[in-house]
C-alpha cells in the first residue's frame, strides 16, 4: 500500500494535469521536498516563481533557500 505523501503526490499531479497553477506548483514542491526529491522540488518552484501573484513569491524564496541548501559545502565533513 502506498504512503500517504504519494498518494499526495498522485493527487496533485492529476491536478496540476487537469489544470496548472503556480499555487498547485508550490504545494507540489513543497510535497516532493519533504519526499526527498530535491531536484523535481526545484524544478517545481522554478516553474511556480515564473507565475504570479503570492504564491510566486513563496516559491521564488522557496527555490532561493533550496539552492541554499543544495550550495552549503561543509569542509569539516570531508577532512576526518
Amino acid at each position: 500500500m502506498k504512503d500517504a505523501l504519494e498518494k499526495e503526490l498522485e493527487a496533485l499531479d492529476r491536478r496540476i494535469a487537469q489544470a496548472p497553477s503556480t499555487e498547485l506548483y508550490l504545494h507540489r514542491g513543497r510535497l516532493l521536498w519533504r519526499m526527498q526529491r530535491h531536484a523535481a522540488a526545484m524544478a517545481d518552484y522554478e516553474r511556480a516563481a515564473a507565475g504570479e501573484g503570492e504564491a510566486a513569491r513563496e516559491a521564488a524564496v522557496a527555490l532561493q533557500l533550496a539552492c541554499d541548501v543544495m550550495d552549503f559545502f561543509n569542509k569539516d565533513l570531508y577532512n576526518p
